[in-house]
């Protein structure tokens, strides 16, 4: 059909859209799903369960644009803030676009680490956005970049971060150091969008991030802890940009009826006691694809092991053709890899290797597939 497209639709075509379904062909080192295994150790609750406090008939019908208001309460009890400071969206996804549409005109400059998540990536872009990528060290991004940034333009809106846990590296961020990073921004009239959806699932103890408020925006989600089917996220920030974000919302508000279910969920233990099951779940097969890892000679041993998420960020060895290694191992071995290239420019030599969907035998089995390919390369 030839029709006239947007460009935003234009840009789109840029992003391979998402699949889930590719993730059960082969074995698929690309995708970052939760574990199946672990939905059924969930006592998951009625979706109807009146015992929440919502009328049963409030389920079926819609709901206000920023979400079922028991489940808004509940969210704003867990983190310490105010009713009017949380907003349910469909997933952190949902959450994302929201900021796109609310801040960014076609031309405006959005900031983040070198390599960042992709559909980050593809959400800001598609608004029309210029992404710049920074230099990503230990702590953080690289402060003196985003300086220069902000001191060369003045269409910089906002800096998009998972300091708990970033995707792909998997690192934990110092909250000292994305505290600067906060202020610097609000020198410049700029946003901080922390997105924490890893940020109930670190391996080596207690983690912190900054909290909502001011310049400084916090996306959650249920999807990495719970199940990404229910599409519930949500977002803490001040009331002004709540306000703002809610009537960009067409869509009759976040399911109830799911909704419902996340709101039992947190009423009971059982979600928290399900989130001590996942660290230690998650932090054996961690381990367990590290020691593979070491055996390996697809990668440089001077990766960092993840703090918390769900993947490795490894650079190949040196002497390997990314596109060709990647393309072969897709087609003559099943397996499946993302170019580096994709997450950020600085980034090519590096793949990764998301550990959470596939069973350990899996991993270790398109492990020594890669190897195999790689030593007859």
């Amino acid at each position: 059909m030839n029709t006239r497209i947007s460009k935003r639709s234009d840009v789109a075509q840029g992003f391979a859209p998402f699949n889930s379904s590719n993730v059960r062909h082969g074995i698929n080192f690309g995708y970052a799903l939760p574990d199946p295994v672990m939905f059924a150790e969930l006592p998951w609750p009625d979706a109807f369960d009146e015992r929440t406090g919502v009328a049963p008939a409030d389920l079926p019908q819609y709901t206000d644009a920023a979400g079922l208001p028991e489940l808004r309460t509940k969210l704003a009890l867990r983190y310490g803030v105010r009713h009017d400071q949380v907003m349910l969206t469909g997933g952190a996804s949902q959450a994302l676009q929201l900021l796109a549409d609310g801040w960014i005109d076609p031309g405006d400059v959005v900031l983040t680490e070198d390599p960042s998540y992709l559909g980050a990536l593809g959400t800001f872009s598609i608004a029309g956005a210029t992404v710049v990528q920074l230099g990503l060290g230990a702590d953080g991004v690289d402060l003196n970049e985003v300086e220069a940034m902000l001191q060369t333009s003045a269409r910089v809106k906002l800096f998009y971060t998972m300091p708990a846990f970033h995707n792909p590296t998997g690192h934990q961020m110092s909250c000292d150091h994305v505290a600067r990073l906060a202020a610097l921004l609000a020198r410049n009239g700029a946003l901080l969008v922390q997105d924490l959806v890893y940020a109930e699932l670190p391996y080596n103890g207690p983690v912190h991030w900054l909290a909502p408020g001011d310049n400084v925006i916090n996306v959650h989600s249920i999807s990495k802890v719970a199940g990404p089917g229910l599409r519930v996220g949500w977002v803490l920030a001040e009331s002004d940009i709540i306000n703002r974000l809610a009537p960009l919302k067409r869509d009759g508000g976040v399911s109830p009826v799911l909704s419902n279910v996340v709101l039992g969920l947190l009423q009971s233990s059982a979600l928290d006691s399900h989130i001590t099951r996942l660290r230690e779940h998650y932090r054996a097969k961690r381990d367990g694809v590290h020691r593979l890892l070491q055996r390996s000679r697809i990668c440089e041993p001077e990766y960092s092991v993840p703090s918390g998420g769900f993947s490795f960020w490894v650079r190949l060895t040196a002497g390997t053709d990314p596109e060709r290694f990647i393309e072969a191992a897709s087609r003559e071995h099943d397996v499946h890899l993302i170019n580096g290239r994709n997450y950020g420019p600085r980034s090519g030599r590096h793949v990764r290797l998301c550990f959470s969907y596939l069973p350990i035998s899996l991993i270790e089995q398109g492990l020594e597939r890669l190897g195999n390919l790689h030593a007859n390369l």
